[in-house]
């Protein structure tokens, strides 16, 4: 009985996922200002909403790589949830995240198997230098998962309270800049929004920033991805739901 529960579960979640798809993917970004939105386009071979990288560079010649503190300062305010919620700790919230998205994106690289680049503490001349920011993070409403956690059984709660777009779902956005670290010069650009993962039990969401922290370890194990694409490959980006609780 147990083994077929998961089974019809796991069948209603692919389900959702196969005629709402279009409610799983975030609205891309407008930009905060940290790179030129206008400059950048999608690439179906990347996994972000936005790219830009600039024709003619030889990344060959670099090898390694180093992370700047992910900057926080061009966080869109969105003041429905922060007057809501966690209004007199909305700075230190981002704070946190900001230094779990630099580890986040540090240890990805680290932990490469085709070590393509060394992770440095001090840029050196040969280095790329990578600058993130955090430009959007809007948490969890642990109160309304908890609600569609305590559901009767079958009723599909959890499961629509992601989908509807309610407070309960977290969005994370960031935007990022790649130099060469002896002349400044800007190599590659990047962008992209994403929703939470949905999930039959979502105890992520009973966190604040669980969600979010799920889809920055998706974005930095992508940025692992495209350090080592090979021409004509493709990258997807993570998928946007996971059986995953936690």
């Amino acid at each position: 009985m147990k083994s077929i529960s998961i089974f019809c579960l796991t069948v209603l979640c692919m389900g959702l996922l196969s005629c709402s798809s279009t409610s799983m993917q975030a609205e891309p970004s407008q930009g905060a200002g940290f790179v030129p939105m206008d400059e950048m386009a999608n690439r179906e071979d990347l996994p972000f909403d936005k790219i830009w990288v600039k024709s003619g560079i030889d990344l060959k010649k670099y090898n390694t790589i180093y992370f700047k503190d992910v900057n926080t300062s061009y966080l869109i305010k969105r003041d429905w949830w922060k007057e809501q919620f966690r209004k007199d700790k909305v700075e230190a919230d981002a704070k946190e995240v900001a230094q779990y998205m630099k580890k986040a994106f540090v240890t990805a690289f680290q932990k490469d198997p085709k070590k393509r680049f060394t992770v440095i503490e001090t840029p050196d001349a040969n280095s790329l230098t990578v600058e993130l920011a955090l430009t959007e993070l809007v948490p969890s409403d642990p109160v309304l998962e908890a609600i569609g956690l305590a559901a009767p059984y079958g009723s599909g709660t959890v499961l629509m309270a992601a989908v509807k777009g309610s407070g309960a779902r977290a969005t994370v956005a960031f935007e990022a800049k790649i130099k060469d670290t002896s002349s400044g010069e800007v190599l590659a650009m990047a962008a992209d929004r994403r929703y939470g993962k949905v999930a039959p039990i979502n105890l992520r969401g009973l966190t604040w920033y669980g969600e979010s922290e799920v889809v920055i370890d998706d974005w930095a194990n992508e940025f692992v991805e495209i350090a080592n694409k090979q021409p004509g490959e493709v990258i997807k980006p993570a998928s946007p739901f996971t059986l995953s609780p936690w």
